[in-house]
């Protein structure tokens, strides 16, 4: 590689990391407790999918986002091709799958799952919520997995409670932007809908409508946190995810269940020192 073309790649990487730092702040400060010599990928992989989620919300009509997520899948051809764009995240992109392969298809079934992104129909069930997040969370970290030298599905399962639980946690940003992530069956059960909450925000109706979903991630991050495969040192970054998808689930619980909750939406400032501390009681007790 000339002086020249390494220059490049730094650069585009630098792009990448900084995209992750200030979208999608809590899994970058995950990626700080990596091996030092996989951080540089995490953040080539997490600002790609950054760029093929943020679909829906950049895009006036659905055939535009459909237009723009086969985008990604021309480029991700390309990059199986050999000829990739020259971009900022594709160009390391390609160097990257070089490398581990397997991440093209991790990424192809993202997108597809993010297909769902743009019909506006909310998921039938809680199984069908589920599957969702598996499909973008858990295909996510599949692929960070595999870059951290761990089990793919185990990195599925963490993409899954993580994905779940930021569904729930993210409702007030989600419906104003017109999405529907409640499950029908649990609105229907409670006598409400995605225009009431809408319309009226808070309430014991939508409480115990996401009731069932919370409970749900709370028994994943606890069957996780059984894991003896997770306490791996190269997985810390998925450990540390499983320990924050217990923090948010905490806030609910303080909140009442609320998701319009302050403190559930929030990103504590002494996050990265929360996660020091963990570590270091990741270091003294396996």
């Amino acid at each position: 590689m000339t002086a020249l073309a390494a220059s490049e790649s730094d650069s585009f990487i630098e792009s990448c990391r900084r995209l992750v730092e200030r979208h999608d702040r809590e899994r970058y400060l995950t990626v700080l407790f990596a091996k030092p010599e996989v951080q540089a990928a995490l953040f080539v992989l997490l600002a790609a999918n950054h760029e093929i989620a943020k679909t829906a919300e950049v895009v006036s009509e659905p055939m535009i986002g459909a237009i723009r997520l086969q985008w990604w899948r021309d480029s991700l051809d390309g990059i199986e091709a050999g000829a990739p764009r020259k971009h900022e995240v594709i160009t390391p992109l390609a160097d990257l799958v070089r490398e581990t392969p397997d991440l093209l298809s991790d990424l192809r079934d993202l997108i597809e799952a993010r297909e769902a992104d743009l019909d506006g129909e909310a998921p039938a069930d809680l199984d069908a919520l589920v599957g969702y997040a598996d499909g973008t969370g858990g295909n996510l970290h599949r692929a960070v997995a595999r870059i951290l030298g761990g089990e793919p599905e185990l990195g599925g399962r963490v993409g899954r409670v993580w994905a779940v639980t930021g569904l729930m946690r993210g409702l007030p940003h989600l419906i104003r932007a017109g999405r529907r992530p409640i499950p029908t069956a649990l609105l229907e059960e409670n006598g409400i809908s995605h225009q009431k909450i809408s319309d009226t925000g808070p309430s014991d109706q939508l409480r115990s409508a996401i009731i069932p979903v919370l409970e749900w991630s709370r028994n994943e991050q606890r069957a996780l946190g059984r894991e003896r495969a997770l306490k791996a040192r190269v997985l810390r970054p998925h450990r540390l995810l499983v320990a924050r998808v217990g923090d948010i689930l905490g806030n609910f619980e303080r909140s009442g269940g609320d998701p319009f909750s302050a403190q559930v939406g929030e990103i504590p400032a002494g996050l990265a020192w929360r996660h020091m501390r963990r570590t270091l009681l990741y270091r003294v007790g396996g």
